[in-house]
């Protein structure tokens, strides 16, 4: 019988976290198997969904175990397989089956892969010398970008002693200029978006007139917010948090992401991976590479529950944002087709989808979480809603807010959160109580309701629904973010859902 050390098991496993999650699944394995040749192990774990997840490790390779799990995180390996992992190694007792099928089937088509592969490289001219001037590019990048965060630490280490507050100063702006445009020489574009979001803030500060044009321009409700803990109209205040916000991320990505390019040129492997420090360097990915790593899945059907188009003016980009959930496994992802103000013409802009897409391929962008992440399909056929599919999308809703909260907390208190944890719940009644709006669940808990913005619209679109029965006993699809004013985690409420229909507050 195969077995799994202490170290084996936390040197596979994504995090410490997934270790603490997959230790404590002993006893939600109600069945323990393996394979006839011990080339199989696989079994089944209770979970939050209505069926038990089949999880297995493959050994059919020797060293080199593939993780399959039916649960629908995208962490890799997941809990579930970490948790068979540490069953292995308390040598629990596990009884012998046949292969089941699927699991026949996934080998031929890795076989019948890597034998195309094969002859694909036997017949490609030169693949050596390809290879190896890749390869050193690669490499030689890491190591530019390596400079770059020195050169970075450097300037965190200069605003950390002299303080924020000082940098306002104008001595500082010709080498914050200096340097945001040599992060981008360095390969860092996504360190560079970081710092000039940063830069945005403390001018802004020391923009007067621009405060003044916020205090008139922007909505009064907005404004009363930011007074809610800004008082004596001091907005600066308020830019001065956004601007400390960018800051913290400056410094982990500073320190996280040096540590990740040595290892990375340390273990000769310069290639995309699935760590999320890859895209916050501005890595940017192709299908294709997501599709060699495992993040894919065959014959996904999707519905929209909300669509969102922002601005980022430090980008100087529209994102068309879809937040979409998957009917057979009730995962909620988004998708994010990004329009630079410079290509609007040539770029075909995202909208509002109703029906249902049926989708070949769906691609699976990294997240730590493994929850909400972004994902992306090239094409799709595209089907009616009907009744059975909302009464589907009904059933994967939370029973409670307290069902919810915990993830919700652990996700959005990352550092490099985007502040949105996508949420579907049953609620007993949507109501206002003095100026705000709560939403309570049939457990008598509450949470508020209100926009991660200045826009307004959803609260308007939900206190002017023609019925009263939209505002109980319903399911709710909303974005949770924290809110640094207030200081807990609030709602902005996207989505209605009945029995027979899906209204959008906003689309």
């Amino acid at each position: 019988m195969r077995t799994f050390d202490e170290q084996a098991i936390v040197s596979i496993a994504p995090n410490a976290n997934a270790v603490t999650n997959g230790r404590k699944l002993g006893n939600s394995f109600v069945k323990r198997m393996k394979s006839e040749d011990d080339s199989l192990y696989f079994g089944e774990c209770k979970g939050s969904g209505k069926s038990n997840y089949i999880v297995s490790i493959d050994f059919e390779k020797e060293g080199e175990p593939v993780f399959r799990c039916t649960c629908p995180s995208r962490q890799f390996p997941c809990k579930h397989a970490i948790g068979l992992m540490f069953e292995m190694k308390e040598g629990k007792d596990f009884e012998t089956a046949d292969i089941p099928q699927d699991i026949i089937d996934k080998r031929n088509k890795i076989e019948a892969k890597e034998k195309k592969k094969a002859e694909k490289e036997k017949n490609t001219e030169k693949p050596k010398k390809t290879s190896t001037v890749s390869k050193a590019a690669k490499t030689k990048k890491v190591k530019k970008q390596i400079e770059g965060l020195d050169l970075l630490k450097d300037l965190m280490n200069q605003i950390t002693n002299a303080g924020v507050a000082a940098c306002v100063d104008a001595a500082f702006d010709k080498k914050y200029d200096e340097l945001a445009k040599q992060l981008g020489d360095f390969y860092l574009p996504g360190v560079q978006i970081y710092f000039k979001r940063f830069l945005k803030y403390l001018r802004t500060i020391k923009n007067s007139q621009f405060i003044e044009d916020i205090k008139n321009n922007y909505p009064k409700s907005y404004i009363d917010e930011i007074r809610k803990d800004y008082p004596n109209d001091h907005i600066e205040e308020h830019l001065f948090d956004l601007a400390v916000k960018e800051l913290t991320k400056l410094r982990y990505i500073e320190k996280r992401a040096r540590d990740y390019l040595l290892k990375k040129l340390e273990s000769d492997d310069t290639n995309p991976d699935d760590n999320i420090l890859y895209e916050a360097l501005g890595g940017v990915w192709k299908l294709e590479e997501l599709g060699e790593i495992g993040l894919k899945k065959d014959n996904a059907v999707l519905v929209e529950l909300s669509f969102l188009s922002e601005f980022d003016s430090v980008k100087e980009e529209y994102t068309d944002k879809g937040y979409w959930i998957d009917i057979d496994s009730g995962e909620i992802n988004y998708t994010a087709n990004y329009c630079p103000v410079k290509a609007k013409k040539y770029i075909q802009r995202d909208d509002s989808f109703f029906g249902k897409k049926c989708i070949d391929k769906l691609y699976f962008y990294p997240a730590n979480d493994g929850e909400n992440t972004r994902i992306r399909f090239e094409s799709s056929k595209d089907e009616d809603l009907d009744i059975s599919d909302i009464k589907k999308i009904k059933s994967f809703a939370k029973k409670s807010i307290s069902e919810f909260i915990k993830p919700a907390k652990n996700i959005l208190k990352a550092t490099l959160s985007d502040n949105a944890y996508a949420v579907l719940f049953e609620f007993k009644k949507i109501g206002q109580y003095e100026e705000d709006i709560v939403v309570e669940d049939t457990e008598g808990k509450q949470i508020l309701l209100k926009p991660n913005s200045h826009d307004s619209t959803v609260i308007d679109s939900l206190l002017s629904l023609p019925g009263k029965n939209y505002l109980s006993n319903q399911v709710l699809f909303g974005l949770a973010y924290y809110d640094g004013r207030l200081r807990q985690i609030c709602i902005e409420p996207r989505s209605i859902i009945t029995d027979d229909e899906i209204l959008r507050l906003a689309y």
